[in-house]
C-alpha cells in the first residue's frame, strides 16, 4: 500500500500483479536555499499569527547521479539496517527510493503498536535533549495518545520516551502498545496519518498553511507506505527520493 502526502491518492499492490511500462512522470518542482528561506520566513510568521503548535515546511532538492536505483537501494540496506527501506516504481508515480525510520502502525493478531517519533540530533551527541525537542516529541506523543483514545482502543499502553538511532542521527520515540480488535489496521492509520511530524499541530490549520506556501507537490513524500495482510506494517515516508532521468528528488 501506498499514499500520497494528503490521502487523496492511495494504490494497493498484489503479488503476480501485470507489469506495465513506466510512463513519463512530471519533474518535481525544486527552488534554491534562498527561495526556501524566504518562504520558511512567511511560513514562521503564518505560525505565530495563527496560534500553531508547529507546522512542517519542506522543498525538494535535485541531486544528479550515474548510480542507479539498485546499488542506491543496497547501499541504504547496508547504512540504515533498521530501517523500512524500500525500492518501488509503477506507472502511477514513478520510480521512489528511501530508508524511513517512522512506523506508523504495525500489527500482529489483535496486538498493534505505533511509535511517537519527533526531535532530532546527531548520533554522536550526547548533550541533554533541549526543550523544543522534548515539546516537539510531547506534540506527537499527546496527537497520537488522543487519537487511538478516539477509536476506544483498548488496552493502551506507552513506553519513552527514549532515544532512537536512525543512522547519524537520533530521535526521540514513545512507543504505543494496544488491543485493536474489532478495528481495521488500516482504519487506525488512516486516523494517525499525517502525523504531526510532517504536518503540524492542530493538524487540520498545520495541513492548510502548507499548501498555501508550499509550491511543489509532496506526492509521496511523508505519505504512507508499507505491507498490509495478517500481518500489517506501514510506515511515514520520510528519508526519500522519486528519481527520474539519472536525477534523484531528495
Amino acid at each position: 500500500v501506498v499514499s500520497n502526502f494528503d490521502k487523496t491518492k492511495a494504490y494497493v499492490f498484489q503479488e503476480n500483479a501485470i507489469s506495465l511500462s513506466r510512463l513519463p512522470t512530471e519533474t518535481p518542482k525544486c527552488y534554491s536555499k534562498e527561495v526556501y528561506l524566504d518562504k520558511a520566513e512567511k511560513f514562521i510568521t503564518q505560525i505565530q499569527e495563527n496560534g500553531l503548535s508547529k507546522a512542517i515546511f519542506s522543498r525538494v532538492k535535485s541531486h544528479p547521479s550515474e548510480k542507479n536505483t539498485d546499488e542506491v537501494f543496497e547501499a541504504l540496506q547496508k547504512k540504515y539496517p533498521s530501517a523500512f527501506v524500500y525500492l518501488i516504481s509503477s506507472d502511477f508515480f514513478g520510480t521512489w527510493i528511501g530508508a524511513t525510520p517512522e512506523t506508523l502502525i504495525t500489527c500482529d493478531g489483535d496486538k498493534g503498536e505505533t511509535v511517537a517519533l519527533a526531535g532530532t540530533k546527531k548520533t554522536h551527541d550526547n548533550s541533554t535533549w533541549g526543550e523544543k525537542e522534548k515539546f516537539e516529541q510531547q506534540f506527537v506523543t499527546d496527537f497520537i495518545e488522543s487519537q487511538l483514545e478516539s477509536l476506544s482502543l483498548k488496552s493502551i499502553s506507552k513506553d519513552g520516551p527514549k532515544d532512537r538511532v536512525a543512522g547519524p542521527v537520533k530521535h526521540l520515540e514513545t512507543n504505543f502498545e494496544f488491543s485493536m480488535k474489532g478495528v481495521e489496521p488500516i482504519v487506525i492509520a488512516d486516523k494517525l496519518h499525517p502525523t504531526p511530524a510532517v504536518s503540524g499541530l492542530p493538524r487540520k490549520e498545520a495541513i492548510e498553511l502548507i499548501n498555501s506556501i508550499e509550491d511543489h507537490d509532496r506526492s509521496l513524500y511523508a505519505g504512507c507506505i508499507g505491507i498490509v495482510g495478517e500481518q500489517t506494517k506501514l510506515f511515514v515516508n520520510l528519508r526519500c527520493a522519486q528519481y527520474l532521468d539519472q536525477e534523484y528528488f531528495l
